[in-house]
Order: C-alpha cells, then sequence, then structure tokens
C-alpha cells in the first residue's frame, strides 16, 4: 500500500487533536485544581462526589439548627437563673419576715419589695429570642404570662429541630413549669398580702412553697445543662464527619499536581515532537516533488 500525501496529513491531524485534547484536559485540570472538570472525565466518582457534597449541606444545616437551638437554650438557662435568685430572695424575705423580731412596718416594706419581685418574674417569665417567647410553647408570639393573671397562656408543645439525618431534639421548655404545682405568680401575691395583713402564720407557710418552686426549677435548670453539652457534642461530632468528607472528596476530585505537571510536559513535548515530524516528512516529499 502506498503512503499518500493525504493518508500523512490525516494521520498527523488525528494524532495532533488527540494530543491537544490531553494537553487541554491536563491545562483544565491544573488551572481548576480538580481531577474531574466534565461529568464524561469520570460519571462514577462524579456521583460519588455529588452525594458526598449533598451530605455536606445537610450536615452544615443541621450545624446551623444546633448552634440555633444552644443559642435559645442559653437563653433559657439565663431565664432560670434569674428566676432562681428571685426565688432565693423571695425566700430570705419570708423567712427574715416570719421571725418575730421583724415589725408590722417592716413586713409592708417588704411587701413592696415582693411587689416590684412579682414584676421582675414576669419579665423573666416573658423572655424573648429573637422575637420569640421562649415559654409559650408553640405559640411564640403570644406572651404566655400577663399582669391580668396569675395563669400560663402559653401551649405545651415541644419545639424540635433536625440535627442529623431522621434525628429531632426538643430544646424548649413550656412556661406552665411557672404554675404547676406551686403557681409562683400566685405565690408572690398571697405572700404579699400576708405580709400587708401581718399575717406570720401564712408568711411562714409561703417558706416550704418557695422552696418546692425553686427545686423543681432547678431540677429543669439542670436537664438543660445537659441538653446544651450534648448538643454541643453532637456539633462537634458533625464537624469531625464533614471533615472527613471533605478529605474523601479532596482524594477524589482533586488533581495531583505531582502527576499532572510532567503529563503535562510529556504532552507539550509530544505535541512538538509531532509538529517537526510532520514539518520534516512533508518537507522531504516535497524535496522529492521538486527533484
Amino acid at each position: 500500500m502506498r503512503i499518500t500525501q493525504g493518508i500523512i496529513h490525516r494521520s498527523f491531524l488525528i494524532n495532533l487533536d488527540n494530543i491537544n485534547e490531553k494537553l487541554n484536559k491536563k491545562f483544565q485540570q491544573i488551572s481548576s485544581g480538580k481531577r474531574i472538570t466534565r461529568p464524561s472525565d469520570d460519571p462514577v466518582t462524579l456521583s460519588n462526589v455529588m452525594q458526598l457534597k449533598d451530605s455536606l449541606k445537610r450536615i452544615d444545616q443541621y450545624k446551623k439548627n444546633i448552634e440555633d437551638a444552644i443559642s435559645w437554650l442559653n437563653m433559657t438557662e439565663s431565664a432560670f437563673n434569674s428566676m432562681e435568685n428571685i426565688l432565693n430572695r423571695l425566700e430570705e424575705i419570708a423567712i427574715s419576715m416570719g421571725s418575730d423580731n421583724s415589725s408590722p412596718s417592716m413586713r409592708k416594706t417588704a411587701a413592696e419589695e415582693v411587689a416590684r419581685i412579682k414584676e421582675q418574674a414576669l419579665m423573666i417569665a416573658n423572655t424573648k429570642f429573637k422575637g420569640r417567647y421562649i415559654f409559650s410553647g408553640f405559640l411564640t408570639d403570644t406572651a404566655p404570662f400577663t399582669t391580668a393573671d396569675n395563669n400560663y397562656h402559653g401551649d405545651e408543645n415541644s419545639l424540635e429541630v433536625e440535627v442529623d439525618d431522621g434525628l429531632k431534639i426538643s430544646y424548649n421548655v413550656a412556661g406552665s413549669l411557672f404554675t404547676n404545682g406551686v403557681n409562683i405568680f400566685q405565690l408572690m401575691d398571697d405572700l404579699k398580702s400576708a405580709l400587708n395583713n401581718n399575717d406570720t402564720d401564712a408568711i411562714k407557710a409561703s417558706i416550704d412553697k418557695i422552696h418546692d418552686a425553686y427545686n423543681r426549677i432547678n431540677i429543669t435548670h439542670a436537664g438543660i445543662g445537659a441538653k446544651i453539652k450534648t448538643l454541643k457534642n453532637m456539633k462537634d461530632e458533625l464537624s469531625d464527619r464533614s471533615f472527613s468528607f471533605e478529605k474523601i472528596i479532596s482524594q477524589k476530585e482533586d488533581v495531583d499536581m505531582t502527576e499532572a505537571i510532567p503529563k503535562l510536559y510529556i504532552y507539550q513535548t509530544a505535541y512538538q515532537a509531532l509538529l517537526n515530524s510532520f514539518a520534516k516528512i512533508t518537507s522531504v516529499n516535497l524535496f522529492n516533488i521538486i527533484g
């Protein structure tokens, strides 16, 4: 078979296109830093990478959910601290004013302080986080307590947030905690009346009730602290998982520069060699034709 000029030319173009494609692909890999620059490069690996990236997006959302829940719980914990301080002060007043050493005028002055304490307690029970009442259950737009009565106006529903695939955790406390068993707001009204009426028996009787209310809030308070710790641990675990996924993605997706750059040089050398060879061949053939 005689090798014609046309065959040489077609063979040259095929080889040139092949090397050009490899050169362009390697240029794209090096410039982007990614081994996969288009779906056809490695469909299976690309599918795995996309699944991992979807998992990373979910993890980021879970971490955000946890951060919001922790902020809410921190606000709740702060409210509990304040309410416990109020109840401690209330108990001090009841113990002091229940003593025979206190006079009627002293008890009336203490009654005024109890009235102010109740105002503070209502403010605490109506604490908001980002414009939402934290003790109202689902009814976050409704104040759980008002000055009109000592009743709870929220509901008992739990606010939940997704912290992992298929895993939700509640992060709120219903304000009924302040009224169930011992209604602390009614207790304050009763203590105020007992102080104004100089009723030492009623004053003394309030001490155990105050103590019971404090213990109930304190137990729930401890549970809030434990939940915050659990959520922080879950966030750390998600961060570790995210790091592992990112590492796997990098291994699958990122180009190995120590391999890519030498190959680029090889393709560039082959490209130049092909051009030189074609130039020589066509030059010789042209010389033969002229000769």
